[in-house]
């Protein structure tokens, strides 16, 4: 049977998201929208979180997660 319980891994990085939603995306999406930017610096936070990378393959360097994490 397949298991669709968060791994305590997984959990962390769905907090990491949840945070970096929360303090960096929520407060500044209306103000990108209304000026047309793109969020150059938000990008590279999420990038330095590891937020970007999860689709990579781990010999180039990603974090190792299995399929569901990757979802």
């Amino acid at each position: 049977m397949v298991e669709f319980a968060l791994s305590e891994e997984q959990e962390m990085l769905r907090e990491l998201a949840h945070e970096f939603a929360r303090d960096t995306v929520r407060p500044n999406a209306e103000h990108w929208d209304a000026n047309s930017q793109f969020p150059t610096e938000a990008i590279a936070e999420a990038h330095a979180l590891g937020l970007t990378n999860l689709h990579i393959p781990a010999e180039y360097g990603a974090w190792v997660w299995e399929y569901l994490t990757k979802c």
